[in-house]
């Protein structure tokens, strides 16, 4: 869930968003004065995967401040983070509907008064939108609406450089764009590297924002492990994982993810199949996400040379993708689900032809 960010820092420049601030020991970010404390209850529920308590408490904020865009921004988060959970996109109208109404609602208030607080909750419900309209493809609207996002951010720092759960937000864009441009080349034409920069901002977000650290801590797993680092990545889903009540679903797939990486076979087979386990309990569950899991089950099968094992996940795992709804189910968040599926494939074709002595790592 992407929760986005009063320091003695130079004033405001044309070059903010490209900025990491430097503070002294011990200074704090900035608080929504209205909606820190009203919200942090219900925020906690939702980083704990706790999505169905969260959205009434999130009801009663809307009914306190009918006006007011935080509440809407809120109850999007808290349906995107679900259907991420999930892999399902069936809360897509309501976070639709709740972005929109953000950004109209934001844009409404600024009329009146240019407060950071709705500057911060304009730009990261463009973010959002700018995510969703990456993940469908349509590029030159994530563009667009991303662009929007780092604007009103920038507003935000304008009025309030202790505003640190920004630097999530800008982070993230200069990151992603830079990981993402061979879409975004279409229309940028040409995009520097601003990785590192993304990574120093996310870092900056991760150690002093205010609603930003878990998310934050989230997007820099997902970046380090993109990039390559995953030490790092390892380091920085240890210290999330030192504050939640339990591991959730997202913190059980980054975790077996990486021990992929780190050729820890029988580790990441067991946390591969504790997700299968909840997902195959879940009435709503993703085929595609089982069908990955019994997909990374068959491979670490195979890399401890249990042939046969490996070979019923693998046809598991190609008799559950068959039930995939392409429609109505949402990718994962490194590879899309025809990769997964074309790797499938080839390691159960391995399986079946497999000759004695042929190695397969």
């Amino acid at each position: 869930m992407v929760w986005f960010f009063y320091l003695s820092v130079p004033p405001a420049s044309p070059h903010l968003r490209d900025h990491v601030p430097d503070p002294p020991p011990g200074t704090v970010g900035s608080k929504d004065p209205i909606f820190f404390d009203a919200a942090s209850p219900a925020i906690d529920l939702v980083l704990n995967d706790r999505f169905k308590e969260s959205l009434p408490l999130f009801e009663q904020l809307q009914q306190t401040y009918p006006d007011h865009p935080a509440p809407h921004f809120f109850k999007a988060a808290t349906y995107q983070s679900w259907m991420s959970f999930s892999r399902l996109n069936r809360f897509q109208q309501e976070f639709e509907d709740n972005i929109q109404l953000t950004i109209e609602k934001g844009h409404e208030r600024l009329k009146q008064k240019n407060n950071p607080w709705v500057f911060f909750y304009v730009g990261a419900a463009y973010g959002y939108r700018a995510f969703n309209h990456f993940r469908k493809n349509h590029w030159v609207d994530a563009y667009f609406d991303a662009k929007k996002g780092v604007d009103n951010f920038e507003e935000a720092l304008k009025r309030d450089p202790r505003l640190f759960d920004v630097y999530l937000g800008l982070g993230s864009y200069h990151y992603w764009r830079t990981a993402k441009s061979n879409f975004l080349r279409l229309i940028t034409f040409w995009i520097p590297d601003k990785r590192e920069l993304g990574l120093r901002q996310i870092e900056f977000a991760f150690q002093h924002g205010t609603y930003a650290p878990e998310q934050a801590g989230y997007n820099l797993v997902a970046a380090y492990f993109d990039y390559g680092q995953y030490d790092k990545a390892m380091q920085i889903l240890s210290r999330v994982l030192e504050k939640k009540q339990t591991a959730g679903l997202s913190d059980l797939y980054y975790k077996g993810r990486l021990l992929i990486e780190f050729e820890r076979w029988p580790e990441a087979e067991s946390v591969f199949r504790e997700i299968l386990e909840h997902l195959e309990n879940d009435t709503f569950a993703s085929a595609g996400y089982k069908a990955e899991c019994m997909y990374w089950i068959a491979e670490m099968l195979m890399a401890q040379k249990k042939r046969s094992e490996a070979l019923e996940f693998a046809e598991r795992a190609l008799t559950q993708s068959e039930e995939r709804n392409a429609e109505s189910e949402l990718e994962g968040p490194f590879e899309n689900f025809r990769e997964i599926e074309n790797k499938l494939k080839l390691l159960h074709q391995y399986l079946k032809g497999k000759r004695e002595g042929e190695d397969y790592w």
